[in-house]
């Protein structure tokens, strides 16, 4: 199987039909409108709940790459980081790249440089990865999708990587086409996996850039949204789909796979803060049944971003003494709110209501 040569962006007019995929545009247009309808009115400020979804968006992400995973263990991970476990490293690591992508994007365009960065945020660290690949490089040797008789796909010559990597940015920062950006995201994401760039972390890379993408154009507020879930779910379809491009030049039937993607998983989220409103305004009125202090409201809140909690983050992000902290936790287990490992130095504490929302 020969090396496959893109064709440099913008696509072609013959390329597209819109008619094939119109009908998810316009749903999926729709249904992102509402989820961020959503988050405006949420009763709990997106600040508190959105970093613990973007937990699993990590996990799911890495999943897809073979990493050896659970939300709880990711959540734990948060709480008490370990860099034993190579595979929460890996999804630490995501959630540190997303997080840099954001803060450079506030202020400065796409780059080859700070895609590079993404990549070297990814890769750094007890992390498995090819033994080619060089984190915050361009690969220098020819890869492959699949292995021996199974290979699928065949990327483009490393010779070429750096002017389709170089035609890509310019068509992220200054597109000449008059598609509507979540159009042109499906595309972005197609074009960086079929250039794949790196020796490794590819999968990952071009996730993280969704999000990014779709903040940077204006269509969301925060780069928290949450695609690699619905594509994990999917991946078989997902791949057969990109090699369709690649081999039938059959960009029509991706675009609307990507945009009913899009479309479901802005449905789940919506329901998901729907049910996260509900369980917030039920508990805080628990809460503030047991614990009879103003401080209570910055608990709760509290633990809807580390819904799996310790005493000393208590005690550091809302500011309450660690003795108070524990009396207020201990208070919380015994009306049922929070469940406890049980131990009698260093306990965690869990908030099933709420896991088991975020865990569907």
């Amino acid at each position: 199987m020969d090396a496959f040569e893109p064709r440099p962006l913008p696509l072609r007019e013959e390329d597209l039909t819109q008619t094939i995929y119109i009908e998810a545009l316009i749903d999926a247009t729709a249904r992102l409108e509402v989820y961020k309808s959503k988050l405006d009115s949420s009763k709990l400020d997106r600040s508190w709940f959105l970093p613990t979804l973007q937990q699993k968006e990590a996990l799911a992400s890495s999943l897809m790459e073979g990493t050896q995973a659970t939300l709880d263990g990711v959540l734990v991970d948060q709480i008490n980081p370990s860099d034993r476990d190579k595979n929460l490293y890996e999804v630490r690591n995501y959630l540190t790249a997303a997080e840099q992508g954001h803060k450079h994007l506030l202020g400065n365009n796409f780059s080859i440089d700070f895609i590079l960065h993404i990549h070297e945020h990814l890769m750094q660290g007890n992390v498995r990865k090819n033994k080619a690949t060089i984190p915050g490089r361009f690969r220098t040797e020819q890869n492959y999708i699949g292995q021996g008789k199974t290979i699928s796909y065949v990327p483009p010559v490393a010779e070429k990587v750096k002017g389709l990597m170089e035609n890509l940015v310019s068509y992220l920062n200054s597109p000449p086409d008059k598609l509507r950006p979540l159009v042109r995201t499906a595309i972005m994401h197609a074009q960086f996996e079929t250039i794949h760039p790196f020796m490794d972390g590819n999968g990952r890379v071009g996730r993280i850039l969704i999000p990014l993408y779709l903040f940077k154009q204006g269509q969301i507020q925060s780069p928290y949204f949450f695609i690699s879930e619905a594509l994990e779910r999917d991946k078989f379809k997902y791949y057969t789909l990109l090699n369709g491009i690649r081999q039938k030049n059959d960009w029509n039937h991706w675009i609307e796979f990507f945009l009913r993607t899009v479309e479901q998983q802005c449905a789940k989220y919506i329901a998901m803060i729907d049910d996260i409103n509900i369980l917030y305004e039920k508990d805080l009125e628990r809460a503030g049944e047991v614990i009879r202090n103003s401080k209570v409201v910055d608990l709760i809140n509290l633990l809807y971003k580390y819904p799996i909690i310790t005493t000393s983050i208590v005690t550091r992000y809302a500011n309450i003494p660690p003795a108070t902290a524990t009396r207020y936790l201990n208070a919380l287990v015994e009306c049922r709110l929070l469940y406890t490992d049980g131990k009698s130095r260093n306990r965690v504490f869990f908030y099933y209501d709420l896991l088991n929302i975020i865990r569907v």
